[in-house]
C-alpha cells in the first residue's frame, strides 16, 4: 500500500488511483489524450482543498516548539510508513529556520495494513506520559522496520523511561482510544494517507520538499501577524473556531 506519491495510502485510495489511471488510459487509447479524464466520484473521491482552513485542534497531541507559536503544523503520521520517516529531516530544517514562530504537533493515523503501526503508536504514547514522546518517536522512526514488542521495549529502555510504568502502560494498551480518535479526526478532515500536514489548518499531502512547507508557512505567518489576534490566542480563534469541521 505504498505508492509512488510520497505517501502511504489506504486501500480505498489505491482503488481510486487505479480507476483514475484506467480512465486516463482509455482516453489515451481512444485518441482523446489524458485531458478530461473523469475522476471517479463517491466516497473515496476528493481531497481537502489546500486553500481552505480546517479546524484541526491540537488537543492533547505532543508538540515541539512554543505553545503560542504563530504557525502550528499538525503532522498526521504512521510510524511504519517509510514516507513519514523520510519527511523527518525536512521538518527538522523547518524547526531550525522558523524557531519560535512554528510548533509541530503529532497526530496518529496508524493505517490498517501496517501491522505494527498501532503498537508503535502505543509505545510512543507510553513514553510520552513520562515526557519522552519525541525521544521514542525518533527511536521508532530510526528503526521503523523493527517494531516487534521486544524491539519497542528495547527502545524504551534506551531512552531511559521507568520501565515498570512503561510496560504496564504498553501491555494495557492505555492509549488505544486516543490513537483511534486521532485517526477518526484526521480522516474526517480528509487526511486518509500518511504523512499529511495541516499548516495553520491548511492541508499539505505527503512527504513534500522543504520549499513546499516554507511557501505555506510564510503565507500563514504573514496572515497571523497581520490578524490583530495575540500569539497566544491565534490558533484557537483563527483556526480551531473558524475553520471547517469536515472536509
Amino acid at each position: 500500500a505504498v505508492i509512488g506519491m510520497a505517501s502511504c495510502v489506504t486501500r480505498g485510495d489505491i482503488e481510486e488511483i487505479k480507476e483514475t489511471q484506467k480512465e486516463i488510459l482509455k482516453k489515451v487509447e481512444a485518441g482523446g489524450g489524458a485531458r478530461g479524464a473523469r475522476k471517479p466520484q463517491g466516497k473515496q473521491a476528493g481531497r481537502p482543498d489546500p486553500s481552505k482552513v480546517y479546524a484541526m485542534a491540537v488537543g492533547d497531541a505532543h508538540f515541539k516548539g512554543p505553545k503560542d507559536a504563530w504557525v502550528t503544523i499538525i503532522e498526521v503520521s504512521d510510524f511504519q510508513c517509510p514516507y513519514c520517516k523520510r519527511v523527518g529531516p525536512t521538518l527538522a530544517q523547518v524547526e531550525k529556520k522558523y524557531g519560535n514562530d512554528v510548533k509541530i504537533a503529532f497526530k496518529h493515523n496508524a493505517l490498517g495494513f501496517h501491522q505494527r503501526a498501532k503498537p508503535a503508536a502505543s509505545a510512543s504514547e507510553c513514553a510520552g506520559e513520562q515526557g519522552k514522546f519525541w525521544e521514542m518517536h525518533d527511536q521508532i522512526f530510526e528503526n521503523n522496520r523493527a517494531l516487534e514488542d521486544a524491539q519497542l521495549t528495547g527502545y524504551a529502555e534506551k531512552i531511559g523511561v521507568d520501565m515498570g510504568r512503561w510496560k504496564g502502560c504498553y501491555s494495557q494498551n492505555k492509549y488505544k482510544a486516543k490513537i483511534e480518535q486521532d485517526q477518526r479526526t484526521s480522516v474526517a478532515l480528509g487526511a486518509r494517507g500518511t504523512p499529511a500536514f495541516f499548516v495553520n489548518g491548511r492541508f499539505l499531502s505527503g512527504a513534500q520538499p522543504q520549499p513546499a512547507f516554507e511557501a505555506l508557512i510564510d503565507e500563514e505567518l504573514k496572515k497571523a501577524k497581520a490578524s490583530g489576534i495575540s500569539r497566544a490566542d491565534y490558533y484557537k480563534k483563527a483556526i480551531e473556531e473558524k475553520g471547517l469541521k469536515r472536509m
